[in-house]
């Protein structure tokens, strides 16, 4: 009786692979590790340097790979979603708490608003006070809303020109009366808190995107929205935003939200590795359409009903506050040309000097104004003191440092960084910085912005070049291991070339 053994390709590879392994360590094939990076976790792998000489097939390309998505085994940097691991250390237990309290705290007392305001409204309207936190009768089901927001559009496709608020006459939201002696439902509250855990589990343990660095966002907002001058007639367009609890609440929560899911890389790379979900978006503002849409998921799935109605009592509400949102998120794609072209036009038609008077649609200056509240915060270490511009500058240098190391990015970011800092703050942190100012709606602290991010920006000229090389020596002594060596050998400037910035 006859046997066959047929070995083909796949064993062939196999083979010299695993004679030109390592112990301890799993090496995977270019075509393994694309589908790796296809599943989402592309931060799994680290390209190998050397190649591997296969029979009949020339030199191949391997990678390894570690699921922890640590460059060292042994590193401090554990992940955040893992709260109730054994590895996850007791420091990094108590910060998350922490961050998860503040947000707790924060969402209550602007909830506390919405909810306030709306009881007020409901008691002038029947002239008797009514809950309608507490009668289900007055519950909306959003049918058709949660299941097709808006027809199977996606999340880009719902970004509006102006969105309609509502003009409250009245006292500001944070001059409310009782405040203090209301209480939300507990079911609310706990729900709150529970969806709250949820969104931090949701980041990823990058360096710079993300749970620290969505609440740092979230603080800034708050902080601005605070800082909006109070209305008068001359600034008749900041009634919407100092009077109105939900517009505060969406934009706080946008803030919370706006990087769910990360992936510690850009949109272009996504899109360069043909990521699925790049397909899924059409290839425009990928994270920031997925960041919508996987809170707007959670949000909406059964075990947070009591939150969501305590949000929105009606249909006009649940649409209002879904289109705050969007707006707001799809605000930090700040590198897409479509969308950058857009808000330029806007602004120049609300605010430009040849264009614009005092009173010309309203809604639509607040809306720019609140798209540029989010926009700040998002680069807000920009417009900080210098150790904090240079705190979250390193992490995010580190983010994209590992991203090329893990073989997702064509080029070492130190080659272009010190240049790549002076045009954004060039192109975009200084341009912002004006913009607020000349919206007027922002006091002082719009002049203490673009000081600020003038002020990072010279010592940045001066410093700058230094700090890049302290950076990838920073990173190699913290992280790196032996078999993590840059793809290859650089010699070149940290201010590098025209083409690399």
């Amino acid at each position: 009786k006859s046997r066959f053994q047929l070995f083909g390709d796949t064993v062939n590879t196999a083979a010299r692979m695993e004679s030109l392994g390592k112990a301890g360590m799993i090496q995977v094939s270019q075509e393994t590790a694309m589908l790796i990076q296809d599943g989402g976790k592309g931060q799994w792998l680290r390209k190998r340097q050397d190649k591997v000489q296969a029979k009949g097939k020339g030199q191949l390309e391997t990678y390894w790979i570690n699921p922890s998505n640590r460059l060292d085994p042994g590193s401090k940097r554990q992940s955040m979603r893992r709260l109730h691991s054994s590895t996850t250390s007791e420091a990094e237990n108590a910060q998350r708490q922490r961050l998860i309290n503040w947000n707790v705290d924060l969402f209550s007392s602007l909830l506390k608003k919405v909810v306030m305001q709306r009881q007020k409204r409901a008691f002038k309207r029947r002239s008797s006070k009514h809950d309608l936190m507490q009668d289900d009768s007055s519950r909306h089901s959003f049918a058709g809303l949660i299941d097709d927001p808006v027809d199977n559009t996606l999340p880009r496709d719902e970004v509006t020109e102006a969105i309609k608020l509502h003009k409250v006459v009245g006292a500001r939201i944070d001059q409310m009366e009782d405040l203090d002696s209301f209480e939300l439902d507990p079911e609310v509250t706990e729900q709150l808190t529970e969806f709250i855990k949820a969104v931090s589990c949701l980041y990823h343990d990058n360096h710079f995107h993300n749970f620290e660095h969505a609440c740092n966002v979230t603080m800034a907002a708050r902080k601005f929205l605070c800082r909006v001058v109070s209305p008068d007639s001359h600034h008749a367009y900041t009634y919407g935003i100092t009077n109105d609890p939900m517009i505060q609440f969406a934009i706080v929560f946008s803030a919370l939200i706006h990087d769910l899911d990360h992936t510690g890389v850009s949109n272009f790379q996504l899109i360069k590795e043909g990521a699925r979900i790049a397909a899924l978006y059409d290839n425009k503002s990928v994270a920031e359409q997925n960041s919508v849409d996987l809170a707007w998921q959670l949000l909406t799935s059964p075990e947070y009903s009591d939150l969501l109605h305590a949000i929105c009592a009606t249909d006009d509400d649940y649409r209002r506050f879904r289109q705050l949102v969007v707006n707001a998120v799809l605000a930090t794609d700040i590198f897409d040309k479509e969308l950058v072209e857009f808000r330029n036009n806007r602004w120049k038609r609300a605010f430009h000097p040849d264009h614009a008077s005092e009173h010309d649609d309203l809604d639509l200056k607040a809306t720019i104004v609140l798209e540029h509240i989010i926009q700040t915060s998002d680069v807000g270490h920009t417009m900080q003191h210098w150790h904090m511009y240079q705190k979250w500058n390193q992490r995010l240098f580190f983010e994209m440092y590992e991203a090329y190391l893990n073989g997702r990015g064509d080029k070492d970011p130190s080659l272009g960084w010190y240049k790549g800092e002076m045009w954004f703050f060039d192109n975009y942190v200084i341009p912002l910085g004006k913009k607020l100012k000349e919206c007027k709606v922002f006091g002082v602290a719009s002049d203490e912005c673009l000081n600020y991010a003038l002020q990072n920006r010279k010592e940045w000229e001066e410093k700058g070049e230094a700090i890049v090389e302290d950076l990838v020596q920073k990173y190699k002594s913290q992280y790196q291991t032996e078999d993590d060596q840059p793809m290859s050998s650089r010699t070149r400037s940290s201010k590098g070339s025209e083409e690399d910035v």
